[in-house]
This record gives structure tokens, sequence and C-alpha cells, in this order.
């Protein structure tokens, strides 16, 4: 939630446009397209590694709760035996396991961050329009 929270809080900041100065602001647009790609790229890939890694915790849940996991498996994760689970009960089981959830989180908070810099470069690659209809609105007020 932090990062989505520090995003939104930089894009607010970068989103402002000096109307004394439109040039800058023109000139500001491949930096803040290239800053936002960069964060979006990262975490396109970082909500791909969460879905692996959910995936994966998934299916050694799986074995958990169907009893296939050894002792020396129980121990590396610090898992006590599980009693046996009817195969219609797994599921419910599988949905509502902690370490499943918090990686599905993860990969949800990633996705967010790329829905989110996926419309703040939308709204980058209109500016240069928006900027322009600015200039030109301002030339008309003053008459050139």
């Amino acid at each position: 939630m932090k990062q989505l929270e520090e995003l939104l809080e930089m894009w607010r900041k970068d989103s402002d446009i000096d109307r004394t100065e439109p040039g800058k602001a023109l000139l500001d647009i491949p930096k803040l397209h290239s800053k936002y790609l960069n964060i979006l790229s990262h975490h396109r890939l970082l909500a791909k590694e969460s879905e692996f890694k959910a995936s994966k915790m998934r299916r050694l849940k799986w074995e958990y709760y169907t009893g296939k996991l050894d002792e020396d498996q129980l121990t590396q994760y610090g898992w006590q035996p599980f009693p046996y689970v009817l195969k219609s009960e797994i599921t419910t089981y599988l949905e509502s396991d902690e370490d499943i959830n918090a990686r599905l989180a993860a990969k949800a908070m990633h996705e967010e961050i790329v829905d989110v810099c996926g419309s703040i470069l939308k709204e980058l690659n209109s500016r240069t329009f928006q900027l322009r209809d600015f200039i030109a609105w301002e030339r008309f007020i003053q008459g050139v």
C-alpha cells in the first residue's frame, strides 16, 4: 500500500504544470515518460514474480493439506503435520491460507501500480496536445 501511495504522491507533484512556462513542461514530458515507464516495467516484472511465488506456495500448501509433505519439508517451513482433509475441503483451506493470500495480495498491489502507471503514461501522451491547446489559447487571449 505504501508503494502505491508514494507513486500517487509522486504523480500529484509531477502532474502540476507551471502555466508561466509551458515550454518547460513540454521538455519535461520525455523525462516523466521515462520515469513512469521504468516504474511500470519494474512492477510488471514483480507482479509476474509474485504470481510465480503464489503458484509455488499453492502447490506446497496443497501437498501440506493432503499430507504429502515429509518431516524434512515440514521442519524446513516450520509447519506441524496437518490432519487429513477431505478432497472436497482442500479448496476451502487453500483459498483461506494466509501464506497464499499474502503472495496474491503482493501480486494485486504490483498490478495496481502497473495500472496506475499505464494511466499516467496515457496522460503524459496527451499532455503535448493539452499544452499546445493551452499555448494557442494564451495567444488568442493576447491577440497574437
